[in-house]
């Protein structure tokens, strides 16, 4: 998760600089701590516990929130960046899936976004179940990591409707 987070700073940091110098002029100001998607929304239960969100992670305008199982056995990490523009979001979102610490896994295209990818396998020692759902949305850059137990990867399709449900939340947003 923090390979996630510090590639994908790295890249958008990259990008940023690249595409409109060394400013954030074109990215929305604003409140981002609506962005995030409750998982209770889609589970329709309370099973799981939001820590405090982390505003503009790794110093990129943006929003990182982790939501932990009650009984501590899964996790599901959200992390939307929001960028310049749609280029600057691509590149950020490139440079984090070159840094995927996801082993066994094999990226598929996931409806979602634009370029939504979902790369399921487990963590580089085999410790956990790891799926990774990465999409883009106009000028945000988003990734959504779920992790539990070895052997009992996240389902895809609480997967998609989450990355879904963020996706539009994301539209949403932008068109405020």
């Amino acid at each position: 998760m923090k390979n996630i987070r510090t590639m994908a700073a790295c890249f958008a940091a990259i990008a940023v600089m690249t595409m409109s110098g060394f400013g954030y002029a074109a990215a929305q100001p604003g409140d981002f701590s609506t962005l995030p998607v409750d998982p209770n929304l889609i589970t329709d239960s309370l099973a799981y516990n939001a820590a405090p969100a982390v505003f503009n992670p790794n110093g990129q305008p943006g929003i990182e929130t982790v939501y932990t199982h009650r009984d501590g056995s899964r996790t599901i990490t959200s992390t939307i960046l929001v960028l310049p523009d749609a280029g600057a979001a691509t590149a950020a979102l490139d440079g984090a899936r070159a840094g995927l610490a996801v082993a066994n896994g094999k990226p598929q295209p996931a409806a979602v976004g634009s370029g939504g990818t979902m790369l399921t396998g487990t963590s580089p020692d085999g410790s956990k179940s790891v799926t990774v759902l990465s999409f883009t949305e106009g000028n945000t850059a988003t990734t959504i990591e779920f992790a539990g137990a070895p052997k009992d990867p996240a389902p895809p399709d609480l997967v998609l409707e989450l990355g879904r449900k963020q996706d539009t939340a994301i539209r949403d947003w932008q068109a405020a």
